[in-house]
């Protein structure tokens, strides 16, 4: 149900939930329902994202209900204060849920070897590729895409890399990805 459909305006809404008329406030939970639905949870029904939401919906709404009848709302958007609500529960139903995942890993004891660290170096890394050419084409490179290059292997952004060599961020970007356009032939060669 969109807003034309909900034939009340914000403030006729608000003043039907401040006196609980009962149609008022069926009528805002479905249309309430369907616009958090359709802006947090665009999920399919039946996966975990829709079923969290369907178990806080209801209790974002008791909220929002109890909340504008003791006088707390003082907005003047009254869907924009509503959603702001379920987007709250929906996140701590969410943050319950991956809380709940991580304590049912095993124990440290038992889960599998981890893989190798990722390298701190672009030499480190490249040494670990296959292939005998790419480590040769990085050592002839120049000092600044070496240290560009070994920047973003330690997981630094084109930012914080432009801020290190004095250069702009789209500079950064644009030196990288000719970098690797370029490592992408040599591998191929």
């Amino acid at each position: 149900m969109n807003r034309q459909l909900f034939s009340l305006s914000p403030e006729q809404a608000l003043e039907g939930i401040r006196r609980n008329d009962r149609q008022v406030v069926d009528a805002y939970y479905y249309y309430l329902r369907e616009r958090a639905f359709g802006i947090f949870c665009r999920q399919p029904q039946g996966s975990p994202e829709y079923l969290a939401m369907e178990d806080c919906f209801s209790q974002a709404f008791l909220i929002f209900l109890d909340k504008v009848r003791s006088g707390q709302y003082r907005h003047r958007k009254l869907d924009a204060f509503a959603l702001g609500i379920v987007r709250n529960c929906y996140s701590d139903t969410r943050k319950g849920l991956r809380r709940h995942a991580w304590a049912e890993l095993p124990p440290t004891a038992d889960l599998p070897d981890q893989p190798p660290a990722i390298p701190l170096t672009a030499e480190s890394f490249f040494e670990s590729l296959p292939g005998f050419n790419l480590i040769h084409w990085y050592r002839s490179l120049e000092a600044l895409p070496r240290r560009l290059l070994c920047l973003r292997c330690q997981g630094y952004n084109h930012g914080e890399i432009a801020e290190q060599l004095s250069l702009s961020p789209g500079g950064v970007r644009n030196r990288f990805s000719h970098l690797i356009r370029e490592a992408r032939e040599v591998s191929r060669a």
